[in-house]
This record gives structure tokens, C-alpha cells and sequence, in this order.
């Protein structure tokens, strides 16, 4: 592989909390920052299309309200704050860009809702809609409303769905790529069993299986998808069969070759990973301690032989990775980045 980049976000009020970037020479390198980009409570990190913009989601100092912001990636691998606009919410904490570069949508954890922008040059300059989702779930304490945690376009591109932790369900919505979405017509997809929690949701290099994380649950489960729907085909537990403390499970991805799949768990502070059959069977063959606490995210590195986990506590811990086992090795790297809670790699 040429020299290839990622970026870490660590959310924090203080002036290091922001976008940390770094590059890799090979993919065995030792990582190296190249930049700091402060922004303010940052906590998610997409780029566009051609990978000259980064979009990141937080929260203004003003009690929990949500921002978006666009920043050009310089030459020299520095980053530059281009403009932020309030979201229409609170709690921004997932972003996606649509096809064809004219939106961009965020969804809003604690105002329950779905806003979408209309982007300019790949810049945003207005808010075009605004979807508020209703419901509640069985946990009183974490579902007594609609909370989105998840935003993203389906592999045929014709649909942008939303993961929604507070009504256990996945809310689907026809797209245009000249229109963006329309909310009439919505299909939603219930998530059992009730009180699951669903959080995020990543697909198969073929775009054939998509596998959903439950954070409530603490559960992988495998879905097939056909025009907007989502049908539950298996359903896996992160957490070893004897543990009985509080855990819940954060983020998920895969292995490029999609042989293998990785969840992490935030209470028994680990990473899960899943042997996978493509039929959407999953198969649980190891937990690896995370290298800290609360692993809020994980991610495959430039050359796909390194894995990060990025800790709340503060620590983001490094693993090789080996395509042939999918077993994760710690490699006693680690970098301590305030709330570190997003790992990009371009």
C-alpha cells in the first residue's frame, strides 16, 4: 500500500479535544500524527465521496445541542474548519453523506430525530428536512423515546436507513439522489426481541448481508435486506456465556475479505469476534481485552493488518490482525487521547 491515513476523535471541552490524524507508511507501520484539529466535543467522523472533505458530528458547549461541520483536507494532511451549522438537535452522533455528493444527514441520539442537508460543493447550506421519530421501548431508563443512533445508505442506493436504539427498530426511507429522502414513504423493520437497543449496523463487502449491533441486547444479529425491509436471520450474544455484570455493546465492523466480524463491549471491556459462514451464520471464537475502558469504537487501519479500539477512558489501543485466523494480537502500542470515542481510516 502507498502511505495511508486515519483519524481519531477525542471528545473533550478542552483545547485537545478534536480530530487527531495520523499516517501510516505500510501497514505494519508504526503510526505517526501528522495534525490536531480542535474541535469542540467532537464524537463522529465520515468523509465525502473523493476524500477531500471530513464531516464531523458533536455538541456546542450550550448544554447538549448538536453541530455539523466540513473541513478541507490541506496538502500537508492538515485540516481546516470550513463552516459548522447547528444540527436541529441534540446529541448528533452519526453522520452519512449521500450518493451523488447533494446531502448529507445526521442523526440526533437524545432529540430523537433525522435532519438532512442539502450540500453545495460538498458544503452544507441548509436544512431541508426534519424527521422526528415516535415511540419508546421496554428499558425505561434508555428507550422512554425515539433516540437514532445509526444513519446510512444501503448498498443499491436506493434507500437511507436509520438505526434507532429507542424504539428497537430500523426506520427505512426511499432516496433520490436530486430529491434526498421521502418521509411518506418510510418502511420500518421491528427489532426483536423488544428492548434490544440497536445501535449501529455495517454490511458485507458484497453488500449482500448487513449485521446489526444491539447495545441494550448485547447482541450481533445477521439481516438480509430487500426493497427497504430488513429480515432477522441469526442472532449472536458479545458477552461470554457466565458474565451477569453491566455491559453494553458499542461498535461493529468487519474484516475486508468478510470472513470475519468484531464487536466491542463496554462494561466487560473487550472485543467479540464472529467467524462468519456469508449465509449469516456467526460463530464466536474470542473476546480480547480492549487495551482500557469502555471501547466506544474499532477499526481496521490503512493495508488491513492493523485493528484500533478506541477507549473512553482515554487510551486507544492498537492490535495486529491476522486475515488467515482473525486472530487479534495486542502489539503494545497505544496512544492516550482525551474521550477518544472515533477511529476514521480513509
Amino acid at each position: 500500500m502507498s502511505t495511508g491515513y486515519f483519524h481519531v476523535v477525542g471528545r473533550s471541552a478542552s483545547p485537545d479535544g478534536g480530530i487527531y490524524s495520523y499516517k501510516m507508511d505500510h501497514a505494519d507501520a508504526k503510526p505517526v500524527l501528522t495534525s490536531f484539529t480542535h474541535l469542540n466535543e467532537a464524537s463522529y467522523l465520515i468523509q465525502s465521496d473523493d476524500g477531500k472533505l471530513l464531516y464531523a458530528s458533536g455538541r456546542t458547549p450550550k448544554e447538549q445541542d448538536g453541530y455539523v461541520a466540513v473541513l478541507k483536507k490541506n496538502r500537508d494532511r492538515t485540516a481546516e474548519l470550513l463552516k459548522l451549522l447547528p444540527s436541529s438537535g441534540i446529541s448528533t452522533c452519526h453522520l452519512a453523506v449521500a450518493p451523488g455528493g447533494n446531502f448529507l444527514y445526521a442523526a440526533n441520539y437524545l432529540s430523537g430525530d433525522l435532519v438532512e442537508f442539502l450540500l453545495c460543493d460538498g458544503i452544507m447550506s441548509e436544512l431541508t428536512k426534519k424527521i422526528i421519530h415516535h415511540g419508546s421501548g421496554p428499558n425505561v431508563i434508555r428507550q422512554n423515546g425515539a433516540h437514532p443512533h445509526f444513519v446510512g445508505i444501503t448498498p443499491d442506493e436506493k434507500y437511507l436507513y436509520v438505526v434507532d436504539l429507542g424504539i428497537d427498530a430500523l426506520k427505512v426511507y426511499p432516496f433520490h439522489p436530486a430529491k434526498g429522502i421521502d418521509p411518506d414513504g418510510v418502511i420500518t423493520s421491528k427489532i426483536i426481541p423488544a428492548g434490544s437497543g440497536p445501535r449501529h449496523v455495517i454490511w458485507a463487502p458484497d453488500g449482500r448481508m448487513a449485521y446489526l449491533l444491539n447495545e441494550l441486547g448485547n447482541t450481533v444479529m445477521s439481516l438480509r435486506h430487500e426493497d427497504g425491509t430488513f429480515e432477522i436471520i441469526d442472532n449472536a450474544p458479545t458477552l461470554p456465556r457466565f458474565f451477569d455484570g453491566e455491559s453494553k455493546a458499542a461498535a461493529i465492523k468487519i474484516s475486508p475479505d468478510g470472513h470475519f466480524l468484531f464487536a466491542s463491549n463496554r462494561g466487560f471491556d473487550s472485543i467479540a469476534c464472529f467467524q462468519l459462514d456469508r449465509k449469516g451464520g456467526m460463530q464466536l471464537y474470542d473476546l480480547v481485552y480492549s487495551g482500557g475502558e469502555s471501547p466506544r469504537d474499532i477499526n481496521f487501519l490503512p493495508g488491513g493488518k492493523m485493528l484500533a479500539a478506541a477507549n473512553e477512558s482515554g487510551r486507544v489501543s492498537f492490535f495486529d490482525y491476522d486475515p488467515a485466523t482473525g486472530k487479534l494480537m495486542p502489539n503494545g502500542l497505544s496512544f492516550e487521547i482525551p474521550g477518544a470515542l472515533c477511529v476514521f481510516s480513509e
